[in-house]
Order: C-alpha cells, then sequence, then structure tokens
C-alpha cells in the first residue's frame, strides 16, 4: 500500500510540473504542451509518448510491472500526463487520440488505485471521475469496464457496480464475468442494511441481482 503521505509528496510533484503544461495548453501552444508532456515521460518514466501509445494498454500494465510488481510512481506520472495529452487533442479537435489517451489514463489509474489500495480521501478518485465523465460518451473497452466494476464495488457504489455488471454481460456474457457477478453478490449479501443503503443497494436488489444472473447460465 501506498504511504499517504508519499502519495501527497508525489501528486504535489506532478501538480507542479502539469501547472506548467496546462500554461501551455490554455495559451493554445499546443505543439509546445506535446513537446513538454513528452519531455516529462522521458524525464520520469524513461518512455517517450510515442512508445507508450504504441502499446496496448495491457502490454503497458505489463511493462510497468516487470517482477509482477506494479511501479506505482511510474504509472501515476504516466496516467497523469496521458490525461493532458488527451486535453491537447481535444483542443487541436483530435476527438481520436483524446479518447485513447484518456482510456489508457483511465485504465492505468483503475489499476493504481486497484493494487495501492490508496485512501479514499486522495485526489486521485476526483482524476478517476474527472476521466470517467469524459469518457461518459463512448463504448468502454470489454477490460476497462471491468476495472470500473471492480473500482465502484472498491468505493462502495454498489448500484453502479451492478449496472456495469450487466451492460458488460449484455454484450459480453463470459463464464468469468458471470462467476465475478455471483462473487459480486455473495460479498453484498455479508453486508449489513446500512452499507447496502450507502451503496443505494438493498437486500432485496442483491437476491433479485442473483436472479437475473441466470438469465446468462447457458
Amino acid at each position: 500500500m501506498i504511504n499517504k503521505d508519499y502519495i501527497l509528496r508525489l501528486a504535489e510533484q506532478i501538480g507542479y510540473e502539469l501547472s506548467i503544461v496546462i500554461g501551455l495548453r490554455k495559451r493554445n501552444q499546443n505543439e509546445d504542451t506535446l513537446i513538454a508532456i513528452d519531455n516529462l515521460l522521458l524525464k520520469f518514466t524513461g518512455m517517450t509518448s510515442r512508445f507508450i501509445n504504441s502499446l496496448s494498454d495491457e502490454m503497458l500494465l505489463q511493462a510497468l510491472s516487470p517482477i509482477g510488481k506494479l511501479n506505482a510512481e511510474a504509472c501515476l506520472w504516466i496516467a497523469s500526463l496521458l490525461k493532458e495529452e488527451g486535453e491537447t487533442y481535444d483542443n487541436l479537435g483530435n476527438s481520436n487520440d483524446s479518447y485513447y489517451r484518456y482510456v489508457k489514463s483511465l485504465y492505468l489509474l483503475l489499476e493504481l488505485l486497484h493494487q495501492e489500495h490508496v485512501a479514499f480521501d486522495s485526489p486521485l478518485y476526483g482524476d478517476a471521475k474527472v476521466l470517467i465523465d469524459k469518457l461518459s460518451a463512448y463504448e468502454l473497452p470489454s477490460y476497462v469496464q471491468k476495472k470500473l466494476f471492480r473500482y465502484y464495488e472498491q468505493l462502495g457504489m454498489y448500484a453502479q457496480a451492478e449496472n456495469i455488471l450487466f451492460d458488460y454481460l449484455e454484450h459480453y456474457p463470459e463464464p468469468q464475468m458471470l462467476e465475478s457477478g455471483h462473487a459480486f453478490y455473495q460479498r453484498l449479501q455479508a453486508k449489513n442494511r446500512a452499507d447496502l443503503e450507502n451503496g443505494d443497494f438493498s437486500l432485496q436488489e442483491v437476491q433479485e441481482g442473483l436472479a437475473q444472473l441466470q438469465r446468462f447460465v447457458d
């Protein structure tokens, strides 16, 4: 688990560097912004934007986990800078490139929040929400939807997790996700009423959800 003070210090350092990037972008110096982002990526991660964006999201995550343990610092730098790169491509009217940067950024951030059990008062959750909102008009890749399902449960947002679960199963009725759905409801059965209500859920909805899962059983 990342030390809370360490996250705050790292966030402050990233925020300082990003303030320069954001300033360039707000002055519509978009090409200079992209160059500045690339320089920061190389400085703090040893990878260029071109290389990072040439990798699939899964391959990038593997590259950041060389011995099976996520390099949280590099992951956070990349997620933060890809978000800014996406914003810059939005400025340029290039929604295709901005979409892929946002998706990759969100994918890494959700994995970081899961693996490192980041404290719930961390501003990183706000960053994740910003990215989720930016991508709300798009259909997300299936592997990102899986991470969102896990993320919403982690936050205690059970109704949102259920929505992701059934939307996923409607499009990809995979046995693995079906098993994850059963495990999700079993965990919810162990919750007290107050916990469920805080997650906009109820024990009755748990039972109804389990029954609905039967639609996807061969």
